[in-house]
């Protein structure tokens, strides 16, 4: 919780500052958003990572950790009519019952084997899996007059690794500049695995771009999850992002487990971002 408690203050001051410093000459920002719609000959490529851990407290051995990381390649491409076509490939990365004190970057090793723990004589064993697991079509379009809205959808095919079956993926976004500098940007969406349970989720961000090169942000995912990050503009098409969220202790949800997740990417674009 502190870490997000501490960025969460770091970006007020920063948000503050520039309040003072505003140049009534900046254009107006669109970067924020993950359902960008995009005119014909426009396209975009982005490698995206997000990690989730959690450990798990064990009432008579030691505490295990386990994390799931899913990186989305994805491509997409703008048109005259008012659907932006997109491609994706899901690599994923899992490790299941490590010991709690290893870190979760462990999943990019990228291996596939089970491995005999020994703790103090305590023997487990921890389970290493990765592959390509899915790959498939995804749309966005504009459904309303009021332009702030744009819907995607995605289905994703299985390849058959790590037993994953059929997703469908639904979001809707919504996007509000504030005085050529803030933005709002919020989805609503649900991924919906054909095998497993509907994961409903309602997101909200809140962010501004200083310098015209440093994009922090803030993110509150309705009721359980909140979360800083930032999106830093190498060039005006080169685009990195970070971003960690922490998990609210709610019972219903959680368990009795301790999860954070960590996200990361690259943007590449063949138009200016600001």
């Amino acid at each position: 919780m502190k870490p997000v408690i501490i960025a969460l203050t770091l970006i007020l001051l920063v948000n503050c500052y520039s309040i003072a410093q505003k140049d009534p000459n900046t254009e107006n920002i669109n970067v924020f958003t993950g359902g960008l719609f995009m005119s014909k000959g426009k396209w975009e490529v982005k490698l995206y990572n997000n990690l989730y851990t959690q450990i798990e407290p064990q009432l008579n051995s030691t505490d295990r950790r386990s994390s799931f990381n899913t990186s989305f390649l994805q491509f997409t491409l703008g048109s005259n009519h008012n659907v932006n076509y997109g491609f994706d490939f899901l690599y994923k990365s899992n490790i299941i019952n490590d010991v709690a004190s290893s870190t979760p970057f462990k999943v990019f090793h990228f291996m596939h084997e089970n491995i005999r723990n020994n703790i103090m004589g305590e023997e487990f064993d921890t389970h290493f899996r990765h592959g390509l697991t899915h790959f498939g079509p995804r749309i966005r379009t504009k459904p309303f007059k009021n332009k702030r809205f744009t819907f995607q959808q995605a289905v994703y095919i299985p390849t058959g690794n790590l037993d994953e079956g059929w997703i469908v993926n639904s979001d809707l976004f919504y996007e509000h500049v504030i005085d050529s500098r803030y933005m709002i940007f919020g989805n609503i969406g649900a991924w919906y695995p054909l095998s497993g349970e509907i994961f409903p989720y309602a997101r909200v961000f809140a962010g501004t771009l200083l310098a015209k090169r440093f994009g922090p942000f803030i993110m509150l995912n309705l009721p359980y999850e909140m979360g800083a990050g930032t999106k830093l503009f190498i060039t005006r098409k080169i685009e990195l992002e970070f971003m960690y969220t922490y998990w609210l202790p709610i019972e219903s949800i959680v368990d009795n487990k301790i999860p954070t997740s960590i996200n990361f990417g690259l943007r590449i674009t063949n138009f200016n971002n600001f």
